[in-house]
């Protein structure tokens, strides 16, 4: 736990100073480009692929994995099986909270804002859709549902951090939020998948099926 600690400040250290940076130098120019593809098939694959991580898709999953893993565990009592779907059902929901609270908190104004009245910045507990840019939910769906479906399936962890990227990355010319917003998204939803993991799992996996 102590070691998971120590990783866990350190990244954190860097995504803040990532954060800070984006937010001076590289987001609104990015956004602003982005913008120049509105319309175009980029921006409609961009929205498409953002549908991968809905928010209404993700709650539903939620609810029907919650009901399953509870019933398998109660029946069959707490395998892995039902252990793992609990614990991926759990960090997501728990990712989703987070994320709700800290756009609330942040209160970032959207690329929207930026495009129709030049809005830029944080307006702490603005408490409206329009400011809640920071971070993305998407992202921090997307990967903390693939990271920790990588923790419980080691053979598809490439694969699937790379559909988390790619999801988080679409959220950007999808025009919905800057890349900061996907860089803190990301941070939360492995953050949180890893953590989940790893007071489940404090010595590791025993199980050899996988």
């Amino acid at each position: 736990m102590e070691r998971t600690l120590a990783r866990t400040l350190f990244f954190l250290l860097l995504v803040v100073a990532a954060i800070v940076g984006c937010y001076l130098y590289v987001d609104r120019p990015v956004a602003e480009a982005a913008f120049l593809l509105k319309d175009t098939g980029w921006h409609t694959l961009a929205k498409a692929v953002s549908q991968l991580a809905n928010h209404e898709l993700f709650t539903a999953l939620l609810a029907v994995g919650f009901v399953w893993g509870g019933i398998d565990a109660l029946n069959n009592g707490p395998s892995y099986r039902s252990k793992s779907l609990l614990y991926l059902c759990t960090v997501v929901a728990a990712a989703m909270l987070a994320g709700d609270l800290l756009k609330l908190v942040f209160g970032r104004a959207r690329p929207e804002l930026l495009f129709s009245h030049d809005i830029y910045g944080f307006f702490p507990l603005a408490g409206d859709y329009l400011h809640y840019s920071f971070p993305s939910g998407h992202t921090l769906r997307i990967f903390s549902s693939m990271t920790g479906l990588g923790l419980v399936f080691p053979r598809v962890r490439v694969p699937a951090l790379a559909v988390a990227c790619l999801v988080g990355l679409c959220r950007v010319p999808a025009l919905k939020h800057y890349p900061s917003d996907v860089l803190f998204g990301a941070f939360i939803g492995i953050t949180i998948a890893v953590w989940g993991w790893r007071i489940l799992y404090p010595y590791g996996c025993a199980d050899t099926h996988r």
